[in-house]
């Protein structure tokens, strides 16, 4: 059961006990134990397995839990709607087994443990925002990944997305720590509840997929390229605007946001090589200068004339298509901007031909960021 649900089982709600019978399994007929496991903690489970009385072997295993649809409204007001599972007439749970491994959505109540405790409703109208925002994002990212890239979870394998929220009290910041997505509810100044943002969600499972594939350093010019393909997924995902975090960052102040893809300066963040930063802050500039690719990835979506290099746009799903292959066959840890770009070059060839227009903007797009 472990191996199932990844946690151990410490108390049953039920003394399990085994029913012998004769248990017919693809055709073959067993004389087996049937056995009911019902639990709620470490989250709630109601599986059925089917043992051999003679090996002691498990024929068969299924969860009895029902998968439907909740509803919900969001940090900002919006109504959603998301996988969840039906416990009981009375409780229905954050979790989600129609993808992957699962989805499962924690509450850290404002400390500082993880990951919580799993997301639960008494009649399935979900009014957490919180709650609601960071499962239904992580679905529409997954779903995503999966469509678009036809790849199963962040490692490609199906694994489980674990999400906290109301981590901390007052915490201003969202990550991925290597095994699951926190999230902070902001100190509603500079950050409002950060899982309301689908671009943050998006951004820092992205990184997720990158520990798994290209596993850039954090540090330099690869982990600048680390935060700008969080940034650049982030806004494929999120696609509405080239704004990352507006939903979250200062609530107070209308139109602003933490960066921007289309005009990295308006944050303060370099759009071009010749200006990046060399200084040991930020782990040497890993978010300042994201903005230098990020700028790149903009001018190879939508098109248009960067220190007098005219760029043709290929549109976000061309430009999503070359970041993903580059990100998955030709990066590694140690790739800096001049990599980043032979990279992309590379996969627009194998993706759409030596001579395409994709390859060409690929590098007009370099070349006006000053990348060679």
């Amino acid at each position: 059961l472990e191996d199932e649900i990844d946690k151990e089982v410490k108390k049953f709600e039920v003394k399990p006990k085994g029913n012998l019978y004769i248990y017919i399994h693809e055709d073959e007929s067993y004389l087996a134990y049937e056995v009911e496991l019902n639990f709620l903690d470490p989250q709630p489970g109601r599986w059925k397995y089917f043992i051999d009385a003679n090996s002691g072997d498990v024929i068969n295993k299924y969860s009895m839990l029902h998968e439907i649809t909740g509803t919900g409204t969001g940090v900002l007001g919006d109504s959603k709607s998301f996988e969840v599972t039906k416990v009981s007439n009375t409780n229905y749970t954050t979790k989600d087994t129609t993808r992957g491994k699962g989805i499962e959505t924690y509450n850290a109540r404002n400390r500082y443990t993880l990951p919580g405790t799993l997301g639960s409703d008494t009649d399935n109208n979900w009014t957490d925002g919180a709650l609601v925002d960071a499962h239904a994002y992580a679905q529409t990212t997954y779903d995503y990944y999966k469509n678009a890239h036809n790849r199963n979870s962040y490692d490609n394998k199906g694994a489980k997305m674990i999400s906290t929220v109301h981590y901390g009290s007052n915490y201003n910041n969202a990550f991925w720590n290597g095994v699951q997505m926190v999230y902070g509810d902001g100190d509603g100044s500079v950050f409002r509840p950060l899982s309301a943002g689908l671009d943050v969600v998006a951004h820092e499972l992205t990184h997720a997929v990158t520990e798994k594939t290209a596993n850039l350093i954090y540090q330099n010019e690869s982990g600048a390229l680390n935060e700008s393909i969080s940034d650049i997924f982030g806004a494929m995902i999120d696609n509405d605007d080239w704004l990352m975090g507006e939903d979250v960052y200062t609530p107070g102040t209308p139109g602003d946001a933490l960066r921007s893809l289309e005009d990295p300066t308006v944050a303060g963040d370099p759009d071009h090589y010749s200006d990046r930063y060399t200084g040991p802050n930020d782990n040497g500039g890993v978010h300042i200068n994201s903005g230098i690719n990020n700028k790149a990835a903009y001018l190879l979506s939508e098109g248009g004339s960067h220190h007098g290099v005219t760029v043709t746009g290929i549109g976000r799903n061309d430009t999503a298509k070359i970041y993903y292959y580059a990100l998955t066959n030709y990066l590694n840890p140690n790739s800096n901007f001049s990599a980043m770009r032979q990279a992309a070059i590379q996969s627009a060839i194998v993706l759409f031909g030596a001579n395409s227009q994709q390859v060409e903007s690929v590098k007009d797009a370099y070349d006006a960021i000053g990348v060679q």
